[in-house]
């Protein structure tokens, strides 16, 4: 089948003052998985909303199968999470010791024909995760494990550097990754996935894949589709709902520095459209 190729560029919606004022208490993050609390993949929470009243109310990813009708198409994304976050080091310059940081892979830079230049992300580690590394310069040379290097060639977009940042720094960068197989090999032995300051363990790859995912390239997991089970999908398919597949490869998603979020790589057949 033909397919459509192209990025989706992702843009703030405007907000209504106030409307994400709310405090979020700490039992309410998910820290871990929802297994490592006793549930099923299934078993989180889902709100639904009435478009008829605007009404909302509490369900279960479970009870999906019985909120769509037959005919209804439920479009769900095949691509897999990589281990995106690589142990790195940063020369320290003038004797100091090197300083070891992370190095988030985000995606291949768009329209390079280089598979070795992708969007990266430096950051610090702290003593509750990684904060953004934002004084950077062009031409550093990043040393990764096993022999690997990333070089800094420039900030990714004009949006990713300047005055709008701390300090005018640059959060995302193009850079060319040398690694023993290639990039996404190399990922795979040595890298781990990307955890934020909430997430308070180390969880596997395959807790954060989803039962859709078939093709790797998303640096953060498509977190919508997890949820999924075997059950619910032949649920599903018995209602005579449809299920529509698409490749979404999600960068980097959380943007602390304040920029805008960018495009992120998309592929949709010829079928599905």
């Amino acid at each position: 089948m033909t397919a459509a190729l192209g990025v989706r560029q992702r843009e703030a919606a405007p907000l209504v003052d106030g409307a994400l004022d709310f405090e979020l208490p700490d039992a309410l993050v998910a820290h871990e998985p929802p297994e490592a609390r006793g549930l099923t993949r299934d078993g989180v929470r889902l709100l639904v909303t009435d478009p008829d009243d605007d009404s909302v109310r509490h369900a279960s990813a479970r009870d999906l199968p019985d909120l769509l009708r037959r005919g209804d198409i439920l479009v769900v994304n095949a691509s897999a999470t990589i281990n995106a976050a690589l142990d790195a080091w940063r020369p320290g310059g003038a004797g100091a010791p090197d300083e070891m940081i992370a190095l988030h892979l985000s995606s291949p830079v768009p329209g390079s024909d280089d598979e070795r230049r992708w969007v990266v992300e430096l950051r610090r580690l702290t003593s509750d995760g990684t904060r953004p590394l934002l004084d950077a310069r062009a031409g550093e040379q990043i040393r990764l494990r096993g022999g690997g290097t990333a070089t800094l060639v420039r900030a990714f977009n004009s949006r990713s550097a300047g005055p709008g940042l701390p300090n005018g720094g640059v959060r995302l960068w193009e850079a060319i990754v040398d690694a023993a197989g290639g990039v996404m090999a190399y990922a795979s032995e040595h890298g781990a996935p990307i955890r934020y300051g909430y997430v308070r363990d180390r969880w596997p790859l395959a807790k954060y894949q989803t039962m859709f995912g078939v093709e790797p390239g998303s640096a953060e997991m498509p977190s919508a589709g997890r949820p999924f089970t075997a059950d619910i999908v032949m649920r599903l398919q018995a209602n005579g709902v449809v299920i529509a597949p698409i490749v979404l490869h999600t960068g980097v998603a959380s943007l602390e520095a304040g920029e805008p979020p960018y495009a992120d790589r998309f592929r949709v057949t010829a079928c599905t459209a």
